[in-house]
């Protein structure tokens, strides 16, 4: 049978995740179907969860980053409007949506509005709201103003354990000043006799910082309450693994779909693909989630994948999430091609 597992690139090193705190009857059910869904490829009538972008554009330029090398969607970069935003919330509210991550490609901290975002969600009856952030505009007041909102988790990017390391690698950032952030976060949240939200800080384990991640994860399991890291992918066009064969099946054709800043709606996040045109389902401006969750193309999609045939859907032939799992099977890259697209 072909794999599909539901977060298989998210590693936790800590001891303790961000759903610990959660035991609730509600809450344990979403994570049973979020785990479920995709290992027994069950269809549901809409999906588990929604990345909504609130945020496309960034305020760092990272090297490791599709977003820095523009190789993940168009450049147009905007934000996500409040009116397009209660469209989507209000037919996910209706049709039993879980969850919501209010982050895919930008720094969601960019968004004015985004405490209103996650107060609209809660209010409306969403278990599980959380960002991916590089926190580096995190302040006392978005911080008190996302816990007043209701935000369950926030997952903080950080790479490495020293201000040099650190601001190779996100470059634009303070090391310093993020560090004061993220310890400001937990005091705020301590101060105001909270849980939420759960803090998890994360780096991409790249190779050079295989070494240093014990160092790591024992400075800042005294301030979140989970340290991890993801798996580091190629997010270039020379990571070439086209043509590649594996049973491995996408988890996200099971449990979640993507709308992008200006409606875009996509059946997962496309990582490294240049031209989500390749697999646009049309904007949730003019159309439902729900029918785009059903729709022919969708259910081509999951056939394809359970029948091991993914490298004949052109975009999953090139999707740098799919070529690590790939390769943490075993399965090597295909030879590199030239710059027409040809064997090289």
């Amino acid at each position: 049978m072909p794999e599909s597992k539901a977060s298989a690139n998210f590693h936790t090193a800590s001891g303790k995740t961000v759903f610990d705190m959660r035991k609730d009857a509600r809450f344990l059910e979403y994570r049973r179907r979020w785990n479920e869904n995709p290992s027994r490829f069950i269809v549901e009538g809409f999906p588990v969860h929604l990345d909504i972008e609130a945020s496309a554009r960034c305020n760092l330029r990272c090297p490791f980053c599709a977003t820095t090398s523009e190789n993940w969607g168009p450049r147009q970069k905007g934000l996500m409007e409040m009116d397009l935003y209660r469209k989507i919330i209000d037919e996910g509210v209706k049709n039993g949506l879980c969850s919501v991550k209010l982050s895919m490609r930008g720094e969601p901290l960019l968004h004015p509005e985004l405490s209103e975002m996650v107060n609209y969600a809660k209010k409306n009856g969403i278990i599980d709201i959380y960002i991916n952030t590089n926190a580096t505009l995190l302040n006392a007041d978005k911080v008190r103003r996302l816990i007043e909102a209701g935000l369950d988790r926030i997952s903080i990017s950080f790479e490495g354990t020293t201000k040099e390391v650190y601001e190779k690698f996100r470059v634009g950032a303070e090391y310093e000043n993020v560090v004061k952030n993220v310890k400001m976060l937990r005091t705020i949240r301590d101060q105001m006799g909270v849980s939420h939200p759960q803090i998890r800080v994360q780096m991409l384990l790249l190779p050079e910082l295989r070494d240093s991640f014990p160092e790591y994860v024992k400075f800042w399991d005294k301030i979140a309450d989970e340290v991890g890291y993801l798996d580091a992918r190629e997010e270039s066009p020379e990571d070439d693994h086209r043509g590649a064969i594996s049973e491995w099946a996408c988890p996200f054709l099971w449990l979640r779909m993507a709308v992008l800043w200006d409606g875009t709606i996509l059946p997962c996040s496309m990582w490294g693909i240049p031209d989500f045109e390749l697999m646009s389902l049309g904007n949730a401006n003019e159309s439902g989630i729900k029918e785009k969750w059903s729709c022919e193309n969708v259910a081509n999609y999951r056939k394809l994948h359970k029948e091991g045939q993914a490298h004949r859907i052109s975009s999953c032939d090139r999707c740098s999430y799919r070529a690590k799992e790939l390769e943490k099977l075993g399965i090597k890259k295909m030879p590199k091609r030239g710059s027409n697209g040809s064997a090289g």
